[in-house]
This record gives structure tokens, sequence and C-alpha cells, in this order.
């Protein structure tokens, strides 16, 4: 199965990239270190801003504890979203906004997808209504 390169910027709109990439991951099963949440929506923010705030720790860990150890480095999920955007509540958010949801008995990030967050699941991706989020973050597109 090929991967797709969040590096590749294409030269059309932000939408088709995220629309692109969504469309790749739906059934990129959930690795550590390569599609999980903090890395999904790291992919989703390059895809739309061309900005890479992952560049620094991708290819760090490839378990979940070098993930937890890397997350509280980092200071949590609300601090890596925050990288990529700024505070918005949750319910304003729009497609390509990062929010922080409860999925599978733990806090994730997800990407917003219009009606639904999107977030890293054991088949590739969930669908989660947006009331499921806890708090928001606005990424500006280019």
């Amino acid at each position: 199965m090929t991967h797709h390169d969040p590096t590749d910027i294409q030269p059309c709109g932000w939408r088709d990239r995220f629309d692109a990439l969504v469309a790749e991951r739906m059934s990129t099963p959930y690795a550590w270190g390569v599609h999980d949440c903090c890395l999904w929506t790291a992919d989703c923010a390059l895809a739309t801003t061309g900005v890479d705030h992952a560049a620094a720790w991708r290819g760090t860990y490839s378990d979940a504890a070098g993930a937890m150890r890397l997350l509280a480095e980092l200071g949590g999920l609300a601090a890596l979203a925050g990288r990529a955007g700024y505070p918005i509540p949750p319910l304003t958010c729009a497609t390509g906004d990062i929010g922080i949801v409860e999925h599978d008995v733990r806090q994730s990030l997800a990407v917003c997808a219009g009606p639904v967050w999107l977030v890293a699941a054991s088949q590739g991706l969930a669908a989660l209504p947006l009331e499921m989020a806890s708090s928001g973050w606005r990424v500006a597109h280019g």
C-alpha cells in the first residue's frame, strides 16, 4: 500500500489536497508514528497550510510508549493543536480545523471534515459527530 507523502504539495488548492489526503487515509490502518492521531492532524495541517508542524518529531517513535513520552515532552494534545492554529469553540470548527475528541476511551486529535470529525482509527478514519469535541483550533488555509 502506498502512503501519501504529506510534503508533496500539489499546485491545487488546499481543499483538493485535504480531500485527497482524506480519501487515501480512509483505509490506512492505525500505526504509531505513521498514522496516529497526532500525525493525522499534522498531515492535514500540512495539506491545508503547507507547514509541517510535526517535522521535528516525525520518525522519532513507533509505539504507544514512545508516543506518550513525546506527547508529554511537547506539552500534550492541546499544545500540539495550538501549534497549527488558535483556539475556537469546537462547534464553530470548519473543514481542516483541529479538535480534541474522546475516541476508544482516550482523548485524540481529530480533523473537522464538514459535519464530522475524522480521527485516526484501527482501520483508517472514524467519523464522529461535531458535538464530540471538547476543544477546537482554527487552522489557516493556504
